[in-house]
């Protein structure tokens, strides 16, 4: 912890620029910033002293080794995401059923020509009620299923297009995994949306969507282009929890095809040695 050890009132200078110190180390700060801290540190022992600290600091910060997220994150995750999907079906619900309450015995006014309106509002109202009620209940009612008159092709299109528009907008990463959770659920093997899944599995900047395709991948793996495209996507991904994902899948196909790719990433420095390890198990397993 820094602190004044002599419990000294601090130099204005100093408390101009204390705040300015630990970007100072990090080497953060604008050019006349720095200019300006470094002038002052020239003629500031104390000030050296909190900056050489705070560099010290950041230097152990950088040696640390990466910490890699728990495996169970991404269950963890998918929990949250359908408790919070069932908080709001079943807000949505609750506020569908409310009614408002209005008042059968109104208050007493001057005049009876007063009380005759109340009376004809309370009427209007309570006929309001019922009709919405009525209406209610009608919409509730199971209708007749359509008959589905769109393509295999046409939903892909449409999932391609839905997908892409969401892409655009990180802040909708919970949006894109339903969509993805929809698409592997009510498609085939052999369906166009496969290729779309691929294309998620491959491009989109979020992990955990990355994740989502991968799963849905193979819900649908009896079609054809999911093995080879688990596999294609191995080197490509950089996260730790899709690439453990992606050779966890790969095992389960049992894929021999999928070695190559194992071996070479046991092997990649940049890989977490968590990684690394399962390469190596996924590997054992296969040969």
């Amino acid at each position: 912890m820094l602190h004044n050890e002599t419990h000294l009132p601090i130099p204005p200078d100093c408390s101009d620029l204390e705040l300015l110190l630990m970007d100072y180390a990090a080497r953060t700060l604008p050019p006349q910033e720095r200019a300006r801290v470094a002038a002052h540190l020239a003629q500031c022992p104390a000030c050296q002293q909190k900056a050489a600290q705070y560099s010290s600091l950041l230097t152990a910060l950088d040696d640390l080794p990466p910490v890699m997220p728990p495996m169970g994150l991404r269950d963890d995750f998918q929990a949250m995401l359908a408790a919070e999907k069932a908080l709001v079906s079943a807000t949505s619900q609750a506020q569908s059923l409310e009614a408002k309450v209005v008042p059968l015995h109104p208050v007493a006014s001057a005049s009876a020509a007063s009380n005759t309106v109340m009376w004809l509002r309370i009427a209007a109202s309570i006929a309001l009620l019922a009709v919405g009620t009525v209406f209610g209940l009608l919409l509730r009612q199971p209708t007749t299923p359509e008959i589905a008159t769109t393509t295999p092709a046409a939903d892909a299109q449409q999932l391609a297009a839905r997908l892409t528009a969401a892409t655009q907008q990180p802040a909708t990463a919970s949006h894109r995994i339903q969509l993805v959770s929809d698409a592997s659920g009510n498609s085939r093997p052999g369906d166009p949306t496969v290729l779309v899944l691929i294309n998620t599995l491959n491009s989109d900047p979020n992990p955990n969507v990355r994740l989502a395709a991968a799963d849905a991948l193979y819900r649908l793996r009896a079609d054809s282009l999911v093995a080879p495209a688990l596999i294609q996507a191995l080197p490509v991904q950089t996260d730790p929890n899709v690439q453990i994902t992606l050779i966890e899948l790969l095992v389960k196909l049992r894929d021999k095809k999928a070695v190559p790719q194992l071996k070479r990433l046991s092997q990649r420095p940049d890989a977490l040695p968590a990684v690394r390890d399962q390469a190596r198990q996924g590997i054992s397993i296969l040969i």
